[in-house]
C-alpha cells in the first residue's frame, strides 16, 4: 500500500460537501472523499488550502469516513503540499492562477488535475479555452468523466488554436492531458438487503403488486430533465399496471414545485406520485431501496456524467435512461437497462440564443432550459422499455444485478482512483522529460510596487538615510492600536511586531541607511520594507529621499 496518496488534494469545502447544496458537483466530490478514505486508509493525506479552518474540516471529513492515516497540509500561497505530492487534484477544470501562481515558483514544481463537471457555463467555458495556452503546462491534466465531455473538449480547444492561429498568427499552444476517467460511486453504500427493501416499501406506502419507478436528482425540469415525457409514458402505463412514481430531491424553489405538482396533474392524473425530500437522508435512501426501476431521462446541456444512473446500477436496480452524453458511457443498453433514443436540433438553430446568453440578454437557467426544449426523448421507445421491465419481474431482476456487477468492477471509487493514480505518474513522467524551466512571471497579477511604481515621485532607496522620530516610541502602540493604521497588519505583510523591531535597531544609536537597517533588522525583505514605509508613514521615523551621508556605500541603489 502506498505510504501516501499519489496526489495532494486542493480542499474547498463547498466542493465535498452536500451540506449547503446537493447538485451533482458536490454529491460526487462527498463520495470521492469517502473513496479516498476507503482506498488509502491508512497513508499521508497532503492537502493544500486557503485557511487553516479548511485543513480542519478536511481533516474531520476524512476521519468520519474511517481514514486513519495522517494529515498533512500547506496554506496557500504555499505550494509545499503540492510539490511534496507532485500533483494537485482540483476538484473542477484547474483554476488558470493556480497554474500561474505555480509557475512563479517553478512550472515543474507539480502538476494540475482536474476533472469536468458542468460544461456550459460561460466562465466554464473560458476557462476550458484558456487550457491551450500558458501558464498551462504539457503535464496538467483535465479528466474528462465522460466521452462526451472529451469531444466537447477537444473541439473547443480545435477552434480556439484555429481563431488564434487566423488572428494573430499563433503557432505554440499547450498540450494538456485529457483523458476519459468517469466518476465513481461508493459501491458498498448503495447495499440493500431484503429485510431493508421490505420495510422500505412498508413507509413508502407501496403494495406488493406496484412498480414503483424512481427518479432521484434535481427536481429541476429546465436544468435536469423535463418530466413530462416520463408522466406521458406513465400515464399510458398506468391504464393497465399498478405502478408508482417516485421523485426522491431538493426542489430550488416553490416556484418549480408547484409547477411539477401541476404537470403531474394535468399529464398524468392516473399516476400514484410519492415525493420524497432528497435532504432527509434516512426517507431518500427508502426511496432507493423500495424502487424497482430507475428512470432518468436527462435532455440538458448542463449534464455532462451522470452520477444518479451509476448510483442506481450499484444498488442493483434496471435503468431506463435517455441516450444522453455520460448516460451511453455507463449504461449498456439491453444489458443494465435500456437507453432511449434522442434527437437534438440542428447546428445553427441555437446560434440567437447563444448570442442572448453571452450578452446577458437571458440568464443562464433560461439559456439550458430554452436548449432543452430542443431536445427529444423519443416518447414511443421510452413507453415500450418502461412497459417491458413493468410487466417482467426476471428481466428487472437480472438486469439490476447486471448493473451492480458493472459498477462493482468499473465505477467504485477506488477502481476510479487508482486510475488516478495512475495518471498522476504519467504526469510526473512527463515533467521529468521537461527541461527544468525558470520560474515564469504571471503580468496580469505584477508586484504592484513594480507596476505602478511611476504613480510615485521615486522608490524607496537602499542608501537614503533613516532615523527614528523623537516620540516614536511612546506614539507607536497608540497607532497600532488604532483601525485607520493597523487594518493591515497581517503575516504575509506587515508582521505586528516588524515596526518595533526597526525601531528597536535604530535605538541603539549607529546611523543607518535604508539598506543597512533592513539588514540588521534581519526580517524577511517584502516585510521588512513594507513594515519601514509603514514607520515613515505614520512619522514614526525619517527618511531623507535622494540624501546620502558621507559613509554611506553609494553602490546601495534603490531596493
Amino acid at each position: 500500500m502506498s505510504a501516501a496518496l499519489p496526489f495532494a488534494l486542493y480542499y474547498d469545502g463547498d466542493a465535498y460537501s452536500t451540506d449547503q447544496k446537493i447538485m451533482g458537483r458536490q454529491s460526487a466530490g462527498k463520495a470521492f472523499m469517502t473513496g479516498v478514505a476507503r482506498t488509502w486508509p491508512t497513508a499521508t493525506v497532503h492537502g493544500v488550502v486557503r485557511r487553516r479552518k479548511a485543513a480542519e474540516t478536511m481533516a474531520r471529513q476524512l476521519r468520519a469516513d474511517g481514514f486513519a492515516g495522517q494529515i498533512e497540509h500547506s496554506t496557500l500561497p504555499d505550494w509545499r503540499a503540492a510539490a511534496d505530492a507532485g500533483t494537485l487534484y482540483y476538484p473542477a477544470p484547474p483554476a488558470t492562477a493556480f497554474a500561474a501562481a505555480r509557475n512563479l515558483v517553478r512550472p515543474a514544481a507539480f502538476s494540475l488535475m482536474g476533472v469536468t463537471h458542468t460544461l456550459c457555463s460561460a466562465d466554464t467555458m473560458d476557462r476550458l479555452a484558456e487550457m491551450i495556452l500558458p501558464p498551462f503546462q504539457p503535464w496538467d491534466a483535465l479528466i474528462c468523466t465522460s466521452q462526451a465531455a472529451h469531444t466537447v473538449i477537444s473541439g473547443l480547444h480545435d477552434d480556439m488554436r484555429a481563431y488564434w492561429r487566423e488572428t494573430i498568427g499563433a503557432t505554440r499552444f499547450v498540450d494538456i492531458e485529457r483523458p476519459v476517467i468517469p466518476l465513481g460511486v461508493n459501491v458498498p453504500a448503495f447495499t440493500t438487503t431484503t429485510g431493508e427493501r421490505i420495510a422500505a416499501r412498508a413507509a413508502l406506502g407501496l403494495r406488493a403488486d406496484d412498480t414503483a419507478f424512481l427518479f432521484a436528482g434535481r427536481l429541476a425540469f429546465h436544468a435536469k430533465a423535463s418530466p413530462a415525457p416520463l408522466y406521458q409514458a406513465l400515464e399510458k402505463l398506468a391504464l393497465d399496471t399498478p405502478l408508482v412514481c417516485i421523485e426522491a430531491g431538493v426542489f430550488p424553489g416553490d416556484t418549480l414545485r408547484h409547477a411539477l405538482l401541476a404537470a403531474q396533474q394535468a399529464l398524468a392524473p392516473s399516476v400514484r406520485f410519492i415525493q420524497v425530500d432528497g435532504a432527509d437522508a434516512a426517507r431518500y435512501r427508502q426511496a432507493w431501496q423500495g424502487a424497482d426501476v430507475f428512470v432518468s431521462l436527462s435532455d440538458n446541456i448542463q449534464e455532462t456524467f451522470g452520477l444518479t444512473p451509476v448510483e442506481a446500477m450499484a444498488a442493483g436496480l434496471p435503468v431506463v435512461v435517455s441516450d444522453w452524453n455520460g448516460y451511453k458511457d455507463t449504461v449498456r443498453d439491453g444489458i443494465d437497462g435500456f437507453r432511449v433514443p434522442t434527437a437534438l436540433a440542428p447546428a445553427g438553430a441555437g446560434t440567437q440564443m447563444a448570442l442572448r446568453h453571452a450578452l446577458g440578454l437571458g440568464g443562464y437557467d433560461r439559456y439550458i432550459g430554452s436548449a432543452s426544449l430542443s431536445t427529444v426523448v423519443a416518447p414511443q421507445a421510452l413507453l415500450q422499455a418502461l412497459r417491458r421491465l413493468a410487466h417482467d419481474p426476471a428481466l428487472r431482476v437480472s438486469m439490476g444485478a447486471a448493473g451492480r456487477a458493472r459498477a462493482a468492477a468499473e465505477f467504485d471509487w477506488p477502481v476510479i482512483l487508482h486510475r488516478y493514480a495512475e495518471l498522476a505518474d504519467h504526469l510526473a513522467a512527463i515533467r521529468h522529460r521537461h527541461p527544468q524551466a525558470p520560474a515564469r512571471p504571471w503580468p496580469q497579477r505584477d508586484d504592484p510596487f513594480r507596476r505602478f511604481a511611476h504613480y510615485a515621485t521615486e522608490p524607496l532607496g537602499r542608501a537614503w538615510p533613516v532615523r527614528a522620530s523623537a516620540d516614536a516610541a511612546s506614539r507607536l502602540p497608540v497607532l497600532m492600536s488604532l483601525t485607520v493604521a493597523n487594518f493591515a497588519f497581517a503575516p504575509h505583510t506587515v508582521a505586528r511586531e516588524a515596526p518595533a523591531v526597526l525601531l528597536d535597531v535604530l535605538s541603539r544609536g549607529a546611523q543607518h541607511t535604508v539598506g543597512s537597517l533592513l539588514t540588521q533588522a534581519g526580517l524577511p525583505p517584502a516585510r521588512g520594507v513594507q513594515a519601514l514605509m509603514w514607520l515613515w508613514k505614520f512619522d514614526l521615523v525619517d527618511i531623507q529621499p535622494g540624501a546620502m551621508p558621507a559613509c554611506a556605500d553609494s553602490s546601495e541603489g534603490n531596493t
